[in-house]
């Protein structure tokens, strides 16, 4: 009972020592300043971060992407009130390295340089790297202009560590000495410590400066001048054009949701809204994902159910007629053929489809525009079990049904492949694929070490104590991004 006091108050202790530090390090209030029309020397997503009480929202990727068009480097056009494009226009020259990043994300789009604004969320990278990756590279700028440093010091870092190790060794010698023959002490110990380094590491992060904090209230000042204005928020994307930086700036600032939206460079492609240049042109489709009775099945497989449903429906209703012909409610000359005839009727369909696409598979030749796995189920080792989904346009239609697909097939493919594939069309199985042309937009052209390499923790600022306070005069912030 003593060893379990002990490990109690040194954990009391530890976590007391963590929420002193933490609080001492938090981030400096900032209240607005003056209302002006004076943009200071930063880019919007350095503008998102300070604004954002040191942390990147979702409009920061987007405000970069516009600001690149009131520079000239690419052009937003609104063709029509369900499209607009982006168009590449010139060398960019130097850029900082996130403007870099969504600038390689739109060139790696571009179909004859030219990619749909609500295309800009497709491609088959991996979003969460490619998020760290940006956030990294807007921290880096903001470090080196004195707005922005790590919460931890190394010297708090380093106490915090070497302190961890006292909770959690008294809690190794409690459970040693608790434990009787199981000799639990040092797992307990080492689980321990690591629980409290990951917490550690998650209230780390960015936290402003003091000229930070005097920046930062300069924009809020700014942000006020362009409120003021009440016309941001309706403007698209396109209006870049006419507003120039402030248009981007307005979207750092968390007034132009419409422009943002509009451009999901930074968003998850949906599941059920995709698009695709196939064909040459741009254009939107509509993925349907049916119930998988008789759709997204393999033929053998579902030959196989298909009879022992028609078996199992037939046995139980022969056992129910049987039942009722003792109480003289069913005719025994019916007995065995109407059990007969309600399984062959359950087996009847699936049966039916089985067959047909053993026999007779269709060539289908288009582009994959989703790919997508959903749990269906859970194994005994706790594992999970998917439905594989392949969802291929080939040109003809603005519906498109998803397909199933096995699993080691499934991971060979990327979304914007352009494809050919044998499919049954009864139960809509692709029973062969072959990638014919690779999708422009695959994974990693994007550099995340090196000299945009950063001491401080990947998650930068992912959690906070307490809500920051607002000044009362300023509009609730946009909720930052999570991932």
């Amino acid at each position: 009972m003593v060893f379990w006091l002990a490990a109690a108050a040194a954990l009391a202790l530890w976590f007391l020592l963590l929420l002193g530090t933490a609080a001492a390090t938090r981030n400096p209030d900032v209240t607005a300043g003056p209302s002006t029309g004076d943009l200071p020397d930063q880019s919007p997503a350095v503008v998102d971060l300070i604004t954002g009480h040191w942390r990147l929202s979702e409009e920061a990727p987007a405000a970069t992407l516009l600001d690149l068009a009131a520079k000239g480097v690419v052009r937003i056009e609104e063709i029509g009130p369900e499209l607009s494009l982006v168009r590449l226009r010139r060398d960019p020259g130097d850029l900082a390295p996130y403007e870099k990043l969504v600038l390689e994300h739109v060139q790696a789009l571009a179909v004859d340089g030219v990619v749909a604004t609500g295309a800009l969320a497709e491609g088959s990278r991996d979003l969460g790297r490619w998020w760290k990756s940006f956030r990294r590279k807007v921290v880096v700028e903001a470090r080196a202009q004195g707005l922005s440093r790590p919460r931890w010091s190394r010297a708090q870092a380093a106490m915090l560590t070497t302190t961890t190790a006292v909770p959690a060794l008294t809690l190794a010698v409690a459970v040693t000495a608790d434990g009787g023959k199981h000799n639990a002490g040092p797992g307990a110990g080492i689980v321990s410590w690591a629980l409290l380094l990951m917490l550690m590491g998650r209230l780390n992060g960015e936290r402003g400066t003091r000229r930070g904090a005097e920046v930062a209230s300069r924009w809020l000042g700014v942000r006020e001048h362009l409120a003021a204005s009440g016309r941001f928020g309706r403007q698209p994307a396109a209006s870049v054009t006419l507003w120039g930086r402030h248009m981007a700036y307005a979207a750092a600032l968390g007034l132009a949701p419409r422009a943002v939206a509009g451009l999901p460079v930074g968003g998850a492609a949906g599941d059920r809204r995709a698009w695709s240049d196939y064909g040459g042109m741009w254009h939107v489709v509509t993925v349907r994902y049916p119930k998988r009775l008789f759709w997204a099945r393999e033929p053998l497989p579902m030959l196989f159910r298909a009879l022992v449903a028609g078996a199992f429906a037939g046995f139980w209703t022969w056992m129910i007629l049987l039942v009722a012909t003792a109480f003289d409610r069913w005719p025994d000359t019916l007995l065995q053929p109407t059990a007969l005839g309600v399984g062959a009727a359950v087996a009847v369909v699936p049966l039916a489809r089985a067959i047909s696409d053993l026999v007779r598979k269709e060539d289908i030749q288009g582009q994959v525009v989703r790919l997508r796995r959903f749990q269906i189920a859970s194994r005994g080792d706790g594992g999970a079990r998917y439905a594989h989904w392949c969802a291929v346009d080939e040109g003809r239609g603005r519906e498109i049904k998803a397909l199933g697909i096995g699993s080691v097939l499934w991971h060979t493919l990327s979304e914007g492949d352009q494809v050919r594939a044998r499919v049954g069309a009864k139960l809509g199985w692709i029973a062969e694929i072959e990638v014919t042309a690779r999708a422009r937009h695959r994974e990693g052209r994007y550099d995340d070490t090196g000299e945009y390499r950063i001491d401080a923790p990947e998650n930068l600022g992912e959690l906070r104590l307490s809500e920051p306070r607002l000044d009362p005069r300023q509009e609730p912030r946009r909720k930052p991004r999570r991932e």
